[in-house]
Parts: structure tokens; C-alpha cells; sequence
């Protein structure tokens, strides 16, 4: 599993969702507690800015065209992360700590996963990752002590049976259930 691979697919299916965004959708609720869409996308950039070596993390401006800040966040951040010696360096992670690259680049992956998901549900479309994509999503988020509850990075797990799909699973071991939809 190359993760460096997996990280910058999914930042592009992550953005082939954005890019279908019109202002009026920047209002819409997301499966993420007291977030619109424009507040997630503001996360998203932000992180993206954070993950390539911004000093802060707080929500960004979106600018006119918030699929195209993003994409050229989500560029830095693939950049940043594209020297071999790039998963060694240490990499502070807001609020989390401070982690190896490979870490780093993980726990980006997840969360890009999971918020691809929120947009996509948000949108009322589906989110079909490739097969190997949601089987990496889900054993690359198994192998974390995912922070859990109030203000933290994922709700606690929603339970599934065990031969769900491994993109639901995915979705429910990061607290979503993968049944939302948004509130008629």
C-alpha cells in the first residue's frame, strides 16, 4: 500500500465532488455536527494548509472558488509530502501532537476519506471509492486510537456487522452512520 498514492486519490475524488459545489450548496447541513458545507470546506483547506506546513490550522477563506482553493491546497500538501525523506520529518498535526511524516500523511488520508463521504452526503450523491481505496481507508483507520467523543477528531464508532462493505465500515469505525441523509 503505497500511502503516499492513496493520499493524493483521495484528495482528487475528495475534489471531483467539490467541484460540482455552487454557492447556494455552501449552506447545506453535512453528517458533521453544527458544520455546513462551507464550514467543512473551510476545515479541509485549512487542514490542507496545516498538513504542507502552514503554522496555523484555523478554518480558511475559501475565496471565490472554494474547489479551486482547495485543489491548490490539496496540491501543497501532495507536494510537501512528495521527498523521499518527507515521511521521517516530524510534522505537527494541530491540537494532536507532533508525528512522523507516515503518520501524518495517514491520519490526512483518513480524515480526506471520511470528509469526502460528509460532502458527497451533503451534495445527495454517492460516495463509491474505488475498492481499494475503501479497503485502505478502512485498515489504515483500524490501525489508529482514533480520538473519540465532544470536540475531538471522529464520534464514537457506529457498529456494523462484520460483513458490511469496508467503505461503510470505514465510515461507521469514524462515527458516521452510513445510512445519513440530511433532514427534509
Amino acid at each position: 500500500m503505497d500511502i503516499r498514492d492513496l493520499h493524493r486519490r483521495s484528495l482528487d475524488d475528495l475534489h471531483a465532488h467539490l467541484v460540482r459545489v455552487s454557492p447556494a450548496d455552501l449552506a447545506l447541513p453535512t453528517p458533521c455536527a453544527g458544520w455546513d458545507l462551507r464550514a467543512l470546506l473551510g476545515h479541509l483547506v485549512a487542514e490542507n494548509r496545516g498538513f504542507a506546513g502552514a503554522p496555523t490550522w484555523t478554518d480558511a477563506a475559501l475565496g471565490a472558488d472554494p474547489a479551486a482553493t482547495f485543489r491548490a491546497t490539496a496540491d501543497a500538501v501532495v507536494a510537501a509530502f512528495a521527498e523521499a525523506a518527507a515521511l521521517d520529518r516530524k510534522v505537527p498535526v494541530n491540537a494532536f501532537g507532533t508525528f512522523s511524516g507516515a503518520i501524518a500523511l495517514r491520519m490526512h488520508f483518513i480524515d480526506n476519506a471520511a470528509h469526502t463521504w460528509d460532502v458527497a452526503r451533503a451534495l445527495g450523491r454517492p460516495w463509491t471509492p474505488s475498492p481499494d481505496l475503501a479497503e485502505a481507508a478502512l485498515t489504515t483507520a483500524l490501525a489508529f486510537p482514533l480520538p473519540r467523543g465532544e470536540a475531538e477528531a471522529f464520534a464514537p464508532e457506529i457498529h456494523l456487522p462484520a460483513d458490511a462493505p469496508p467503505a461503510h465500515r470505514f465510515l461507521a469505525f469514524t462515527g458516521r452512520d452510513p445510512h445519513w441523509r440530511p433532514a427534509p
